[in-house]
């Protein structure tokens, strides 16, 4: 049965108690982070500012029956003035702990030849966090960091490397995902239907006409004792109007058609992110009754800004609510910003030309 619409309640269970009323409530989740966060802001008497809730406690927040975040309490902040007394309280989903701390000292701060999965599990596990695999890799691959350095800096490397997107979702777990396994959204986005503001930003400061990608590859024929090949790979980017340059030295061995295929998925990346439109919806809700989410494609009509029937991912979404009532702000981008390539390790690289390419659409804005 389709959720109602109007069950737009948010509801915080802190400790075993209920609490609900917000004046104001901000709900934020992203694609690419590793942990949502939300504020809620409430109004109180000077004979009760006890309100129950602090730092540290486990939060799950709802809005109606949809649980949207499960983590911590991460700030409680009271402030007075003429017009009374209000108390904002704030947090984060778990994998906010990945996101701010090293790993245990003592612990190994190497993994190798482990699955996404197991190696993901082995660095969350300190932590108490679960790791779901939407995208079932059984390649087997490498985790490796200092032992200062904090585990979200460790996995954001690793995803780099690896060619995988990772997120959190409601119940507080980190996810290994690819852009778009959100699937498709109920609801298309119109202007004249349910649009109430739109942006739309293009910023080519950050797009070059000539990518150019340089490496070497060991030489077997050579008879000296290190031998290397000078190797460079150059993608296009025709949009480009005037000449500009991006050149980028690729570590360890490497070979033409990997040096290629990162110019390509650089300039595509590029020309995805320069591209962003903004869209606020009034409610919550699509007209099924479910929640807006992240890492979903809608498809936009807007004539304003020139998109007509754009099918576009949402890489960011936060919920609100104030005196105004509730609105959703959804940030949409194409998924070549998304675009990846899955590397084989660096003792393997050079030694196979097998890649595994991660591309979702071709949509140009």
């Amino acid at each position: 049965m389709p959720k109602k619409i109007s069950d737009n309640t948010v509801t915080l269970f802190v400790n075993g108690r209920k609490y609900e009323n917000w004046l104001d409530v901000s709900i934020t989740c992203t694609l690419q982070s590793l942990a949502r966060v939300f504020s809620v802001r409430s109004t109180r008497s000077k004979e009760d500012l006890t309100i129950g809730i602090q730092p540290q406690d486990e939060v799950k927040v709802f809005i109606g029956d949809d649980l949207v975040l499960t983590g911590y309490v991460t700030k409680r902040e009271v402030s007075y003035s003429a017009s009374g007394i209000s108390i904002t309280i704030s947090g984060a989903s778990k994998t906010v702990d990945l996101q701010d701390c090293c790993m245990p000292h003592g612990m190994a701060n190497s993994y190798k030849n482990q699955t996404h999965e197991q190696n993901l599990k082995a660095v969350c596990a300190p932590f108490g966090i679960g790791v779901v695999d939407q995208v079932k890799s059984v390649d087997r691959r490498n985790l490796e960091f200092s032992p200062t350095e904090t585990v979200g800096a460790a996995v954001t490397r690793y995803l780099q490397k690896n060619g995988i997107l990772l997120t959190d979702d409601e119940a507080g777990n980190l996810v290994i995902a690819q852009a778009g396994s959100g699937g498709n959204a109920h609801d298309t986005l119109e202007l004249g239907k349910n649009i109430l503001e739109g942006k739309r930003t293009q910023d080519a400061s950050k797009r070059f006409s000539d990518y150019v990608t340089l490496g070497q590859a060991a030489n077997p024929t050579s008879e000296l004792p290190v031998s290397a090949n000078h190797l460079k790979a150059t993608a296009r980017d025709p949009e480009v109007r005037r000449a500009r340059w991006f050149v980028k030295q690729e570590p360890g061995n490497a070979s033409t058609e990997i040096l290629q295929k990162k110019a390509e998925i650089i300039k595509d990346m590029n020309a995805g992110e320069s591209d962003t439109l903004t869209y606020k919806v009034q409610g919550w809700r699509q007209n099924n009754g479910e929640l807006w989410k992240v890492n979903t494609k809608v498809s936009i009509f807007d004539s304003l800004l020139e998109i007509k029937n754009i099918p576009l991912l949402i890489s960011k979404i936060g919920y609100s609510l104030s005196s105004a009532g509730s609105t959703v702000e959804l940030t949409c981008i194409s998924p070549q910003a998304f675009r990846l390539l899955e590397e084989k390790d660096s003792k393997t690289i050079g030694e196979t030309s097998n890649l595994s390419e991660i591309k979702i659409g071709s949509g140009k804005i």
